[in-house]
């Protein structure tokens, strides 16, 4: 888009890499031999500029190339990288009179379309488990005396850092790290730490991850409480199986691998609870909580809300709040379950000055039945 609109097509060609590595030899070498200035655009860190820069060198020792990208400065080592950065690195290289886009224009027009727009946060979808699980957690914590120190994975329940998970998760790394960090957590009682450990991970991750670390856990015997939030699928990247799942990447039926089997083959205590279950679920949080001393393990286990919805072809149950019994701004809550729990299928009416149910996107979950003080939101089963 970028050399289309400097009008530079075909003089400036294009080399798209459908893989990054391993870097393809041949297909290089025919196309970077028709130029002898490369600018390289990528995501991220410096990958693909360093290492064609060494792939040159000992692939094509005797031409003479200038490589341009992130670490020339021509692209910005970080933050967004949209047509505009790559429009004006073109032009830099080439030499080229550019003016850019008025910033000021640019700036202004932003804010009246964003004036338009309601602000939202990021947030877990309505009725996903993770909500509840970590509602439930953040209760139980609470319960013990302290926040406790929760460490989180990469997926959907890495929202956990937010508002909309409670901000309960204090760490996020890398695929498997949360197991890793908190099993070196479990270890510092002897240090005269003495608030609860919790791991949180996906059941995708459990499998891709977290395995090694909960073997490492288990053996060195840290006091770390390890919560699968199992939700039956590869949520956060579009639902592909893993190891947990009946089906292959092709649809194969395969044999799915239990996660309370391979826990219990490590001989680890393992809970299992229904999230949406919120006092079932807080009391479980509690008794493993109070089981210190070793590593134990508390399945979060119900499916995705996309997945049920999809599966049921509609809600769950039906939510309503019963008008009498929302007083709203009276009540005292101070609008608890819009300003706290947050749930996107909750509304505040500001007509009414009651809260309200979005039927458009509430899966019927039921869970913010156990949240409102006045006992006003009311799930009745679907006929």
């Amino acid at each position: 888009e970028a050399v289309r609109s400097l009008n530079l097509d075909p003089s400036v060609g294009v080399i798209k890499l459908g893989t990054t590595w391993p870097l393809p030899p041949q297909f290089l070498k025919t196309h970077l031999l028709k130029a002898s200035r490369i600018l390289v655009v990528e995501e991220v860190d410096v990958f693909l500029e360093t290492n064609l820069k060494a792939f040159v060198v000992d692939n094509l020792p005797d031409r003479s190339f200038r490589f341009f990208g992130k670490a020339s400065g021509h692209t910005h080592p970080y933050g967004e990288l949209n047509v505009d950065v790559v429009i004006q690195a073109i032009a830099d290289v080439l030499a080229l009179e550019y003016t850019p886009r008025d910033v000021e224009y640019e700036k202004t027009s932003q804010e009246i379309a964003e004036s338009f727009v309601p602000p939202r946060t990021s947030q877990l979808c309505p009725g996903c488990p993770h909500r509840a699980t970590y509602w439930a957690l953040k209760d139980a914590l609470k319960m013990v005396g302290g926040d406790g120190v929760v460490v989180g994975d990469i997926g959907c329940y890495a929202m956990g850092l937010f508002p909309t998970g409670f901000s309960q998760v204090k760490t996020v790394h890398a695929m498997g790290s949360g197991m890793g960090v908190g099993a070196g957590l479990g270890k510092l009682d002897q240090l005269g730490f003495e608030q609860p450990v919790v791991a949180m991970a996906g059941d995708s991750t459990f499998y891709h991850g977290v395995i090694p670390a909960l073997l490492n856990a288990v053996h060195t015997e840290a006091d770390v409480v390890l919560v699968v939030l199992d939700n039956a699928g590869t949520a956060m990247t579009g639902f592909q199986p893993h190891p947990g799942s009946n089906v292959d990447a092709e649809g194969d039926t395969r044999p799915a691998i239990s996660i309370e089997r391979l826990c219990g083959a490590l001989d680890v205590d393992v809970t299992v609870v229904d999230p949406y279950d919120i006092d079932a679920t807080r009391k479980s949080f509690l008794n493993v909580l109070a089981d210190q001393g070793k590593t134990r393990v508390v399945i979060s286990r119900r499916e995705c809300a996309l997945i049920g919805a999809k599966r049921l072809g509609g809600p769950i149950a039906k939510v309503r709040i019963d008008p009498d019994k929302c007083l709203g701004d009276q009540c005292g809550c101070n609008r608890y379950c819009t300003r706290v729990f947050k749930c996107p299928g909750l509304m505040w009416d500001k007509e009414l000055g009651k809260a309200r149910i979005d039927e458009a996107v509430c899966n019927g979950c039921g869970v913010c039945v156990s949240v409102c003080p006045q006992s006003a939101i009311v799930a009745e089963a679907v006929q």
